[in-house]
C-alpha cells in the first residue's frame, strides 16, 4: 500500500471564455507537466488556475501534490489546510494527502489529528489503519505501529506491503521469529516484492549472518537496483565483513539517492573509521545525528573515534550523554570515565 496521493484529472467542456473555462485549462496543463515530473512548471500552471478562480478546489488539492513531490512539505500542508479551512473541511482527498505531508515534514501529532477524522468518515478504511502504523513507526513507537498496521490487515489481509510494514516493526523490537512469518506470507503473495528480501537481510545482518544477508539484499537490488536504501544496507554488510573497497561505492551512491538517510551518514563514518580517517569519520557522525538523534551503534564508533585521536574528555562526555553501551565494545569497555 503506497501512500496514497490524490491527483484529481478533471475533463472539462469549454464554452465561453469565462475565468473558470481559463481556470480548467491551466489545470490540465499543470497535470501534463506534473505527469512529465515538472513540479515547478506544474505549481506555477494551478497557481494561474487559483488566480482565475480563487475557490478551485482541485487546482489547490493539486498544487499541493506538485509541493510534495517536489519534497516542499510546508507548502503542500498549506494548500490542504486552505482548502479544508476556507473551501470544504469534507473534502477528505487533502485530508488524506495532509497526512502524508504531516508525516513526511515529521509533524506526527498532526498527521494522528488527521487521521481520527478519517476514521470517522472511512471506518472500513485500510488506509487509515495502514498510515497511522507508518506514523507510529516514525515516533518509534513500535508496538502502537504494529497493532495499527495489524488492523489493517484485518481489512486488507492479502497486501504485502502492510505485512512489510508490519514486519519491520517487529524487526525494530527485535522479534525476528515475528517478522519473518508475516514477510513469508508477504512472499507467497508476491515474491517480486524487493522490500521483503531487504528487511530479511537486515534480521539477517542482526543475527550477525553477512553473507546470508548479503545474498538477500543482492536480491533485493536484482528486483530495484538503484534503491539507496537497498544499497546502503548492502554497503553495511561489506563493511561488517571487512571489504571496505566494495562498501565504499554503495554508501557513496546512498547518499546521493538518499542525502537525508541518517543511516547511510552512519555508515560513511564507520568506513571512515576503519580507514583510520577518523576526522571525517566524526563530522559524518555529527551529520547522521542531525537527521536521526538515535542511529544504532553510531555513538560506539563515534566515541571510538574520539579515543582515536586521543580526545577522551569528548569521548566520555559523549559516552554519557549519549548514554552508550560500552560494556558492547571491548576498547571503550577499558575507557576510565569516572
Amino acid at each position: 500500500m503506497k501512500k496514497l496521493l490524490i491527483l484529481v484529472l478533471v475533463v472539462l467542456v469549454f464554452g465561453c471564455d469565462s475565468d473558470q473555462d481559463k481556470a480548467g485549462r491551466f489545470l490540465l496543463k499543470g497535470n501534463e507537466a506534473m505527469g512529465k515530473g515538472e513540479f515547478n512548471e506544474a505549481v506555477r500552471l494551478y497557481t494561474e488556475a487559483i488566480a482565475k478562480d480563487p475557490d478551485f478546489i482541485d487546482a489547490y488539492n493539486n498544487r499541493g501534490v506538485a509541493n510534495y513531490r517536489d519534497g516542499k512539505y510546508v507548502e503542500a500542508i498549506n494548500d490542504y489546510t486552505h482548502i479544508l479551512l476556507q473551501i470544504d473541511p469534507e473534502f477528505s482527498s487533502a485530508r488524506r494527502n495532509r497526512v502524508n505531508a504531516y508525516l513526511d515534514a515529521g509533524r506526527y501529532e498532526k498527521a494522528l489529528e488527521d487521521l481520527m477524522v478519517l476514521k470517522n468518515v472511512f471506518p472500513d478504511s485500510a488506509f487509515v489503519d495502514f498510515s497511522r502504523g507508518l506514523v507510529y513507526h516514525e515516533m518509534k513507537d513500535f508496538s502502537q505501529s504494529i497493532d495499527a498496521f495489524n488492523a489493517a490487515l484485518k481489512k486488507d489481509e492479502k497486501n504485502p506491503e502492510i505485512l512489510i510494514n508490519a514486519a519491520n516493526g517487529y524487526f525494530m523490537l527485535k522479534d525476528f521469529k515475528s517478522a519473518e512469518a508475516l514477510l513469508n506470507r508477504a512472499m507467497a503473495i508476491d515474491a517480486t516484492e524487493p522490500n521483503i528480501y531487504n528487511t530479511l537481510a537486515l534480521i539477517e545482518t542482526a543475527k550477525s549472518n553477512y553473507d546470508k544477508a548479503l545474498d538477500l539484499v543482492q536480491q533485493a537490488l536484482k528486483l530495484d537496483i538503484t534503491n539507496p536504501y537497498f544499497l546502503n544496507n548492502r554497503g553495511y554488510i561489506y563493511l561488517m565483513k571487512s571489504d571496505l573497497e566494495n562498501a565504499e561505492p554503495d554508501i557513496r551512491r546512498a547518499i546521493i539517492g538518499a542525502p537525508q538517510n541518517a543511516w547511510a551518514y552512519r555508515n560513511r563514518g564507520i568506513l571512515l573509521f576503519k580507514q583510520q580517517k577518523y576526522e571525517g569519520a566524526i563530522r559524518n557522525f555529527e551529520l547522521a545525528e542531525k537527521l536521526e538523534k538515535e542511529v544504532p551503534m553510531m555513538h560506539v564508533y563515534w566515541a571510538k573515534a574520539l579515543v582515536a585521536m586521543e580526545r577522551m574528555v569528548e569521548a566520555c562526555q559523549l559516552i554519557k550523554e549519549a548514554s552508550v553501551n560500552i560494556n558492547s565494545d571491548q576498547e571503550l569497555k577499558s575507557l576510565n570515565c569516572g
